[in-house]
């Protein structure tokens, strides 16, 4: 079986800061679920979005995809 690597490979010991892009990522993460966190239920219906899903997908933390 082939080694498996991840993108982002880190250890307790490492110093350096995780990368722009992943930066980038996490903040545009956690800046839409804020806004879908602040969608009304008629803003909801209007888009066609699940109320439930919308809940699901806006409490996730921002590092989780």
């Amino acid at each position: 079986m082939p080694a498996v690597s991840l993108p982002f490979p880190r250890s307790a010991s490492d110093p350096r800061p995780p990368r722009p892009a992943l930066l980038r990522l996490w903040w545009r993460r956690a800046r839409d679920r804020g806004v879908l966190a602040d969608l009304t239920p008629a803003q909801m219906r209007d888009t066609g979005l699940d109320p439930a899903v919308v809940r699901r997908e806006s409490v996730k933390p921002f590092w989780r995809a």
